[in-house]
């Protein structure tokens, strides 16, 4: 997207949430317009002009001018790297009812089958029509922190499923999610069912990690690093004590003082390791009588 386009857009949802509120897809609309404000205005940090004409652009988005100056004052703010930017500006863009017209003429029509002649000038081929169903959101489907909470994994899932040409592939995510929940949108995906969702998105990043590893080696490593951590503090366990548990099940020689002495054999060993320690934990907690105290069995 180009800044004109992105501006675009946003000044297009101000500008249709400036009407009444059953003419709108209402929160769920809102939501995402006010995530893609947000978000693009976090880009013009140390910029107080472009906010201000930010903010001046969307508090009258129908006057060429002001768009203009806000154009104007982006003009070498890099929004196209901000996957999650363009991610909101694309659902915001699929949500926003067509634009009303803004010519209107007295024609002549005459033709027959698929092919029109208007005012005995322009032939217009008639022959496909697109029909899309509105994505309305309300208040039973996902919040916006929901929404925010699981941009991140599906962005992280989208770059390990990407293509030969190493672009995030969103579509797949969606309609993965769209399977999962049998939604027509990830976004009609019920509140109730948030922690499923974040929970199939991290199962399918972790089954997708091998993409990283000859695409992104730090990324490979640092997936697991992240991996190994969240089940430490599970397990309540400081470093040393990972450390330790690293010595004895991968055998080393030598004691540890950094993970990334490790390869990525050896942390994908550890974090299978750690998970089934987890599991022995979470089962003993289950026992009949267990208290939280309870130390879990060898």
């Amino acid at each position: 997207m180009t800044s004109e386009t992105i501006v675009s857009a946003l000044l297009r949802a101000a500008s249709v949430l400036k009407k009444p509120v059953e003419n709108l897809a209402a929160q769920g609309l809102k939501d995402l317009y006010a995530a893609a404000k947000a978000r693009f205005q976090g880009k013009l940090s140390g910029k107080p002009d472009a906010v201000d004409a930010l903010e001046k652009a969307t508090e009258k988005p129908e006057s060429p001018a002001r768009k203009a100056v806000l154009i104007e004052e982006i003009a070498e703010t890099k929004f196209e790297d901000d996957l999650e930017l363009m991610h909101l500006l694309q659902h915001l863009a699929k949500m926003l009812p067509p634009a009303e017209p803004t010519i209107r003429q007295d024609v002549r029509v005459k033709g027959r089958g698929h092919r029109v002649q208007v005012a005995a000038r322009d032939i217009i081929n008639t022959e496909k029509h697109v029909h899309k169903n509105a994505i309305t959101p309300d208040e039973r489907h996902l919040s916006g922190e929901q929404k925010d909470r699981l941009e991140p994994l599906i962005n992280e899932l989208a770059t390990r499923l990407a293509g030969e040409d190493g672009k995030p592939n969103y579509k797949k995510v969606h309609r993965m999610l769209q399977r999962q929940f049998n939604k027509s949108s990830y976004l009609l995906i019920e509140r109730g069912d948030f922690d499923k969702a974040a929970a199939f998105l991290k199962e399918q990043r972790a089954i997708n990690r091998s993409r990283l590893r000859s695409r992104n080696p730090v990324a490979y490593k640092n997936d697991f690093f992240r991996g190994i951590w969240s089940r430490a503090r599970e397990l309540d366990w400081e470093k040393p004590q990972v450390y330790e548990f690293a010595l004895e099940k991968l055998a080393l020689k030598k004691s540890l003082s950094s993970l990334k002495e490790l390869g990525p054999i050896q942390l994908k060993t550890l974090s299978e390791a750690m998970q089934r320690e987890v599991r022995k934990t979470r089962a003993a907690d289950k026992r009949p009588g267990a208290s939280a105290d309870t130390p879990p069995q060898s």
